[in-house]
This record gives structure tokens, sequence and C-alpha cells, in this order.
């Protein structure tokens, strides 16, 4: 009995931790990621600037499998002249280029430098392709500059004439770094923890039972 008594300990003790490896390793996960290596981004700068109705904004493609709030973006975009600064965030993608301009989320960085990090709060996101899009002040000049000069991601500008999907070869995406954090884990996760918890508390009875108690002679 000891023997079974033992094995069933290590069983729904594997339970626990295999949900709860499960749980953390949704935690910190990049979902984009178009920096060269580390953090470099010292290839083509792209142009992100707003005068009256002379305008250039950039948006980056990304797909989320789960559900998930943002954890940080990194971004390589910096000012170098004219006031304000630059509208960042999140918008549903729903063809080749943005649609409207309907925030999801939204974050304003006053006089970026390069490689400025955001950690927002409650930026939850269901599965799905969404835009990471940037639009400048009226007045700011600036860049986004590229990571790598090899595509590797959905991107597009957008001018007075409109959104324009990005198809040169010779043009990598601008750099950015998304990480997410699991809102929702999924339900297999709760399963497992759930599973080894209840067979944990059911060895501690069964340990803890007069009929298992050694007797003393």
């Amino acid at each position: 009995m000891k023997f079974q008594i033992h094995t069933l300990s290590r069983f729904s003790a594997t339970l626990l931790l295999c949900g709860l490896a499960a749980h953390a390793s949704a935690a910190g996960t990049v979902v984009l990621d178009t920096f060269g290596p580390g953090d470099t981004a010292d290839q083509w700068a792209s142009d992100l600037y707003r005068a009256g109705s002379d305008h250039q904004d950039i948006a980056i493609a990304f797909t989320l499998g789960s559900a998930t709030s943002i954890q940080s973006i990194l971004t390589s975009i910096e000012g170098f002249g004219g006031p304000g600064g630059v509208t960042l965030g999140i918008m549903a993608k729903e063809g080749a280029v943005p649609t409207g301009n309907s925030w999801l989320y939204s974050a304003h960085l006053d006089n970026p430098i390069a490689n400025t990090l955001l950690s927002p709060a409650g930026w939850s996101l269901a599965a799905g392709s969404y835009w990471l899009t940037a639009t400048p002040d009226d007045g700011f000049g600036g860049i986004w500059q590229s990571g790598t000069n090899m595509p590797g991601a959905s991107w597009a500008y957008g001018s007075s004439t409109g959104w324009q999907a990005v198809t040169s070869s010779l043009i990598g995406p601008a750099a950015a770094r998304i990480t997410v954090t699991a809102a929702v884990p999924e339900p297999s996760t709760y399963g497992l923890m759930f599973a080894g918890g209840l067979l944990l508390a059911a060895v501690a009875r069964r340990k803890g039972s007069p009929s298992h108690t050694r007797q003393q002679g």
C-alpha cells in the first residue's frame, strides 16, 4: 500500500507541476520580433512624420494564437525634429492594409528615442490578427528604423492617399518586439492543475486516516 500511495503522490504532483508549467510558459512570449540580432535597428529607416495633410504612418501585422495581454512593446521609433510625439497602438487586422483609424488600445510616446519600451496595462486581446500602428502628431518628424533588410513581416505605410502594403524585397519591416503574457490560460491547463490538486488532497487524507497510522507496540 505504501508503494501505491507513493506512486499516486508522484503522479498527482506531476499533474500539478505540468499544469503550473503550462501556465508559466505562457508568460513572456514574443509574438513579433522584427529587430536584427539583439536590439539592432540600423538598416533602412522609414519616415514617420506629419505636416498638415502630408504625413506617413506605419503599421506592422502580427497574429495571436490565443487570448493574451500585451506585456511590453519595444520599437526603434525616434524623433529628430518638431513638437509632440507618436501615438502607438493596436488595431484589428481585417485586410492587407489597415482600414480606418479605430484603435483598440493606444498610448502616446512623448519625444520618443530609439528603442523606446512601452509597458501598457490592461491591453488584453483575443486570438486573431492585428496591426501595431504608429501615427505621429502634427509637426512631428522622425523615423521608425528597420531591424533588417530582409522582409519578415507584413507591414504597410499610410499617407494622404491611404494605406499601402510594402512589397519591396529591399526594405524590411520597422523594428518592433511585442511580448505577451497569457490573460486566459487554456482549459487544459486548469484541468491538469485541478486534477493534480485533488489527487494530492486524497493522498494526504489517506495518509492521515487512523487505519493507516502505524501502531506502536
